[in-house]
């Protein structure tokens, strides 16, 4: 669980933060390319942790949604689109978690720079999925 939970916060942290990612669908519009501050553990409260948690799992689902149809995007123009329909959805997950798109970016971010808020955030995962840490 802790290896794959790892990747999917790999993977949307890529996402919502806009860095360089393999996948087209990590390009962000100017206002994600805005990073806020990565949060550090003693600043993110378990209930914001439990709904990054509920957004990962969202953003992963989307992105295996969309993934392929952009792989299969025939021009530029259709993998734009594809692009654009991705990110309305992306967004709308996050935000249906609980958090703003700025709290969630915040949130990935801290856990790949702050240890303590990384196992906090496998600990809830592992958690919530019942499974022994």
């Amino acid at each position: 669980m802790k290896k794959s939970f790892l990747t999917a916060v790999l993977a949307s942290t890529m996402l919502a933060a806009g860095a360089a990612a393999p996948s087209a669908l990590a390009q962000q519009d100017g206002a994600m390319m805005q990073q806020p501050a990565p949060a550090e553990s003693a600043a993110v409260t378990d209930e914001q942790i439990s709904s990054y948690i509920t957004a990962v799992q969202s953003v992963n689902m989307i992105i295996q949604t969309y993934q392929p149809q952009l792989d299969a995007a025939q021009s530029e123009e259709a993998a734009m689109a594809v692009q654009q329909e991705a990110q309305v959805e992306l967004h709308a997950a996050v935000e249906q978690s609980g958090l703003s798109v700025e709290e969630y970016t915040s949130i990935a971010a801290g856990s790949q720079t702050d240890p303590e808020l990384a196992e906090r955030i496998n600990a809830q995962a592992a958690a919530q999925a019942g499974q022994p840490q």
